[in-house]
C-alpha cells in the first residue's frame, strides 16, 4: 500500500510505494523521513567536485591540491601519504557511549582521522583533477576516467582530446559537447551519438559533416535539417565564421532557437525497460533515476553506473553493487548501507572513506578490516552484540535509517554539488545550521589584459596572449588559458573563451533539465499519452511522448 508522508526537511509531501517498503523490510531499515530530492541533496552535500585549494599535506608537508579548505580542523593528507602505511586509522579507535547520539560520536571520529586531499589514482601529468582515475596530460578533469588530453571536463570516460565537455564516452577531439557517445571532431553537440565532424546538433545520431541539426538520423552534409551536396555544404559553411567570438555567439543563439522550434522527446531513455527518469541507458525497472546506466531494479539513483541490482538512494555509486542503500561515491559492494566514499564493502553500515572491509559499523578510513565499530576491533560475537545494541539505541534517538547529517559535512554547502543541483542562499544555511564557506578560492577583477584588446578571431590571436590573466565576462573571476588549451583552439579554429571554467561549466549544465519530474500530456495534437518528464509545463519546448517523437524523427 502506498503511504504519503511529509518530508521532515522541506515539509513537502512524498510517497512511499509498496516496492520501497519491500526493500526496507529486506534490509531491516525504517522508511525514510526525507523526500527523495532532499535525501539526494543530503548526499550531494558530502561531495566537493570543483572547489579546490592549495594547502600543505599534514604528513609529508608538501603542497598539494585539496578539496578541503585550510580552515578545516581535521588533518588532510595528500593521496600518496593517505594510501601509504605511514599511519593507522585504527589508532583513532574509541568505545561507544550510549549516553550520547551516534552521529555526534561518529563526527568526532571523522574530525580526528586524516582525510585524503583528492580522490584520484593512476594519474600521469594530471595534478589538477578530482574524482578521476587513469588520466594522462589532463587538467581540471572532474569525474573523468581513463582518458588523455582532457581539459575542463566532467563525467568523461575512455576519451581523448576533449575540452569543455560533460557526460561524454568513447569520443575524441570534441569541444563544448554534452551527453555524447562515440563521436569525433564535434563541437556544440548535445544528446547525440555516433557523430563525426558535426557542430551545433541536438538529439541526433549517425551524422557526418552536419551543422545546426535537430532530431536527425543517418545523414551527411545537412544544415538546419536541409540536405546539401558535399560541394554545396562546404560553400554554405563558409558563411559561418566559427573562429570569431562574436560570430560564434550569434550562431549559438540561432542554434538554441532552432532547437526549441522542434518537438523534443519527454526523456532521454535508451535501450531500457520500465524506467522513469532522465538520461537512462541499458536499465530495467529503474524508478526515479537520473544519469543511470546498467542498473536493474534501482530506485532514487543518481549518476549511477552499473551493473548493479536492487539498490536505492545512490549518488555517484553503483558499479557491481547489490542491496545497497543510501550510498555516495563508491561501488563494488554488497549490502552496504549509509556509506560515503567507499569501495569493496560487504555488510557494512555507516562507513566513510574505507575500502575492502566487511562487517564494519561506524568506521572512518579503514582498509581491509572486519568486525570494527568506531575504528575499534572486536571479536565476531562481541561485534554482533554491540552493533545490535547501537542500532537499537539509534532507533530510539531517531538516527537509524538516516544518512550522515548535512551539518556534519566537512564542506560548506556552497562548495558541494548540492549547490549545483539544489541551489540555496547564505541565509538559508543559517536557518538550517548548515555550513557556508565564506572564503572560496579565486581572485576577481584583476586581469592583465582587457578583452577589447584581444583579437575577436582565434586566427589573429598571437601565442603570447596566453601569458595574460583574463577576467570572466560573467562573474569577473580571473583565469588563465594554458598552453595545450590554446593549441587546441588554434588547431580547431575555436575562439578564446570569454568565461571562466566554472561559468562555462554552469552554462553547459543549464542546457540540461533539472532533476525534477512533472506529470504531463503529449503535446502532439490528438495524442492523449501521459508521461513523467523533466520539462516543466511552463517551458517553451514542445514535448512529445516516445511514439509521437519517433514519428517526427527524420
Amino acid at each position: 500500500m502506498t503511504e504519503t508522508r511529509n518530508c521532515m526537511n522541506c515539509k513537502v509531501t512524498f510517497q512511499i510505494f509498496p516496492e520501497d517498503f519491500s526493500f526496507y523490510q529486506k534490509i531491516k531499515a525504517p522508511p525514510p523521513t526525507w523526500c527523495p530530492e532532499c535525501r539526494n541533496m543530503r548526499r550531494c552535500a558530502q561531495r566537493n567536485e570543483r572547489v579546490l585549494y592549495m594547502r600543505a599535506c599534514d604528513l609529508c608537508k608538501k603542497q598539494t591540491l585539496s578539496t578541503y579548505h585550510t580552515d578545516v580542523s581535521f588533518p588532510v593528507y595528500c593521496p600518496s601519504c593517505w594510501w601509504s602505511d605511514n599511519w593507522d586509522a585504527m589508532s583513532f579507535g574509541r568505545d561507544f557511549d550510549f549516553s550520547r547520539s551516534f552521529f555526534e560520536q561518529f563526527n568526532e571520529l571523522s574530525l580526528a582521522v586524516p582525510h585524503v586531499a583528492l580522490n584520484v589514482s593512476e594519474m600521469e601529468n594530471s595534478d589538477y583533477c578530482q574524482y578521476a582515475i587513469g588520466l594522462k596530460d589532463s587538467y581540471l578533469a572532474i569525474c573523468s576516467y581513463f582518458g588523455q588530453g582532457l581539459l575542463y571536463t566532467y563525467w568523461i570516460g575512455w576519451s581523448e582530446d576533449l575540452v569543455d565537455s560533460n557526460f561524454v564516452l568513447h569520443s575524441k577531439l570534441c569541444y563544448e559537447s554534452q551527453d555524447v557517445q562515440k563521436s569525433y571532431g564535434c563541437r556544440y553537440v548535445y544528446n547525440s551519438q555516433n557523430m563525426t565532424d558535426s557542430e551545433y546538433c541536438f538529439t541526433c545520431s549517425d551524422l557526418n559533416n552536419c551543422f545546426m541539426c535537430v532530431n536527425l538520423r543517418h545523414k551527411s552534409y545537412c544544415i538546419k535539417n536541409t540536405q546539401y551536396t558535399k560541394e554545396e555544404y562546404e560553400r554554405e559553411m563558409q558563411k559561418y565564421d566559427r573562429g570569431s567570438y562574436r560570430s560564434s555567439e550569434d550562431i549559438k543563439k540561432e542554434f538554441w532557437n532552432f532547437v526549441v522550434s522542434h518537438p523534443l522527446k519527454y526523456a532521454f531513455v535508451y535501450k531500457s525497460e520500465n524506467c522513469l527518469g532522465d538520461f537512462i541507458r541499458d536499465c530495467k525497472d529503474v524508478y526515479w533515476g537520473f544519469d543511470v546506466f546498467g542498473n536493474e531494479r534501482g530506485r532514487y539513483v543518481y549518476d549511477s553506473g552499473g551493473p548493479s541490482k536492487d539498490c536505492m538512494d545512490f549518488l555517484q555509486f553503483g558499479i557491481d553493487c547489490e542491496l545497497g542503500y543510501e550510498g555516495h561515491d563508491g561501488g563494488w559492494s554488497y549490502n552496504a548501507h549509509f556509506v560515503n566514499s567507499v569501495g569493496y564493502l560487504t555488510d557494512c553500515k555507516y562507513v566513510m572513506s574505507s575500502r575492502n572491509c566487511q562487517d564494519c559499523f561506524g568506521c572512518f578510513g579503514l582498509q581491509k578490516k572486519q568486525y570494527c565499530i568506531l575504528n575499534t576491533q572486536y571479536a565476531k560475537d562481541d561485534y554482533e552484540k554491540l552493533k545490535s545494541q547501537i542500532i537499537e539505541h539509534m532507533r530510539t534517538t531517531g538516527e537509524y535509517g538516516e544518512f550522515f547529517p548535512i551539518h556534519h559535512s566537512p564542506y560548506g554547502y556552497n562548495e558541494t554539488v548540492a549547490q549545483q543541483w539544489y541551489p540555496k542562499k547564505h541565509g538559508e544555511m543559517l536557518v538550517n545550521g548548515w555550513k557556508w564557506q565564506e572564503n572560496l578560492p579565486g581572485k576577481y577583477n584583476s586581469p592583465t589584459i582587457d578583452w577589447k584588446d584581444v583579437p575577436d578571431n582565434i586566427r589573429d590571436v598571437p601565442e603570447d596572449t596566453i601569458k595574460n590573466i583574463f577576467a570572466c565576462l560573467k562573474c569577473s573571476k580571473n583565469y588563465k588559458i594554458i598552453k595545450t588549451e590554446f593549441a587546441f583552439y588554434k588547431v580547431r579554429t575555436i575562439p578564446l573563451p570569454r568565461l571562466c571554467p566554472d561559468c562555462r561549466f554552469a552554462e553547459r549544465i543549464a542546457h540540461r533539465n533539472p532533476r525534477t519530474l512533472y506529470h504531463r500530456t503529449c503535446m502532439k495534437s490528438g495524442c492523449a499519452n501521459e508521461f513523467e518528464t523533466t520539462y516543466a509545463p511552463d517551458r517553451p519546448e514542445t514535448v512529445y511522448c516516445g511514439s509521437c517523437y519517433q514519428a517526427e524523427v527524420i
